[in-house]
């Protein structure tokens, strides 16, 4: 593998691991972003606010036709439309009305998100600067061999996420709540037996039925048991699993201590061309699988030597590290009163309530949101030059799985990229 493509290969994991735990926690941010004290409403700041023609366009003021050439621009106006001697004009104000309306409930729970972190720092006096911000980026993009430019590139193209973005939306957040954890993560001997079995170690190549009842997962059993040879046949027939499915049920091989212990402890008992019993997914409630054995892989790496050691010890340094943020975060929301005017509750510390704004109206989803205010200081967050919304980009943990995955047994992506190839043996 080259280092081109094992770069491409590792994007995922680039932008899930640095910000798994933010991002799993819902702060993945829009363009807007929010500054201490701004996540509630100014006052008055609404008032004005044309709701009613929110994503409409207007005759021009006189209700006549446009006069001929270009008419003068007000300040408001977003832009002109005009044919056969007619024109309709659309304000910045209606652009805005539509944008909230579309977004506003999410993008101001993303605010509120980030207000939560930049008050909490501030209690403690934790700055995270620009400077820490571009040293992370760079030394993630050196420890995978990708030119800090490429880096960036490869993150627009492939994740949708902008240079601005990911510095004020994942490593800003990141780092941050690094700082508010402050706690030394201590590796244990353990730890690393367990990450060398996972990474190096023998693993279990199968295929895979999984079914979401036990009378379908029971009736695909005794056909696959009875005609093992034509198993391919009965994944087509039975599994509800789309992805490993277009491969007739194949899916990565099955290492140790990848987080499923009921299909570990089964793959691993199996013989080339033996079907398993059928074996329920941990945790996860009518999810039933039925594997067979394709054969098992040599150990990559033999020897736990000192330079795998450093590097799993460095894995699982990270691991932790993110598991803390999620923990800190999740104890910041629970700590810090939001009263949220726009969808009318308030959160933290009890239970979601509905509540009124300061002047006795109702919550109206179609109110712009204010704008914030740039930063004072070189401290993040930084305001990017432009303030164009995007469209969300959810990226999950690299151990979550999406629907379509259904909890299916395959490995956790990790940071380690020397593995080559499984042989059978």
């Amino acid at each position: 593998m080259t280092a081109q493509n094992r770069s491409s290969s590792t994007l995922s994991w680039i932008v899930a691991g640095t910000g798994a735990a933010v991002l799993g926690a819902g702060i993945i941010f829009q363009a807007w972003r929010a500054q201490p004290g701004t996540a509630a409403e100014e006052p008055g700041a609404r008032a004005g606010a044309k709701t009613s023609t929110s994503g409409k366009a207007s005759l021009n003021n006189s209700g006549t036709p446009a006069a001929n050439g270009q008419a003068a621009r007000t300040s408001d106006d977003g832009a002109r439309i005009s044919r056969n001697g007619k024109a309709a004009t659309i304000s910045m104000r209606d652009v805005e009305a539509e944008c909230v309306r579309r977004l506003g409930k999410e993008v101001l729970d993303n605010m509120i998100n980030r207000a939560t972190i930049q008050l909490a720092c501030q209690e403690r006096n934790i700055v995270v600067t620009k400077a820490e911000v571009e040293k992370e980026i760079v030394r993630i993009a050196s420890e995978f061999k990708i030119p800090l430019e490429q880096y960036l590139q490869m993150l627009q193209a492939e994740r949708g996420i902008n240079p601005d973005q990911y510095r004020n939306d994942v490593i800003w957040p990141m780092l941050a709540l690094r700082k508010l954890a402050g706690e030394e993560i201590q590796v244990t001997s353990a730890e690393i037996k367990k990450a060398f079995e996972r990474e190096y170690g023998p693993r279990v190549k199968v295929r895979m039925i999984l079914c979401d009842n036990q009378r379908r997962a029971q009736t695909a059993w005794q056909k696959a048991k009875e005609d093992s040879d034509n198993f391919e046949k009965y994944v087509q027939e039975f599994s509800i699993d789309q992805a490993s499915k277009s491969l007739d049920g194949t899916i990565p091989p099955i290492p140790r201590h990848s987080g499923s212990p009921n299909i570990e402890a089964t793959a691993f008992k199996l013989k080339p061309g033996e079907v398993s019993a059928i074996v329920q997914l941990d945790n996860a409630a009518q999810r039933y699988v039925i594997l067979k054995c394709e054969g098992h892989t040599d150990p990559v790496v033999r020897e736990l030597d000192k330079q795998v050691q450093a590097e799993l010890e460095d894995q699982i340094k990270r691991e932790k590290i993110q598991e803390q943020v999620a923990i800190v975060f999740d104890n910041l929301k629970k700590e810090t009163r939001v009263d949220n005017f726009y969808v009318g509750t308030s959160t933290g510390g009890m239970k979601p309530s509905n509540v009124t704004r300061s002047d006795a109206t109702k919550p109206i989803s179609t109110r712009p949101i204010p704008k914030s205010g740039p930063a004072d200081d070189d401290n993040l967050p930084i305001r990017p030059a432009s303030a164009k919304g995007t469209p969300t980009e959810t990226v999950k943990p690299a151990s979550a799985s999406s629907d379509d995955d259904l909890d299916t047994p395959l490995p956790v992506n990790r940071t380690t990229t020397k593995r080559p190839t499984d042989s059978a043996k």
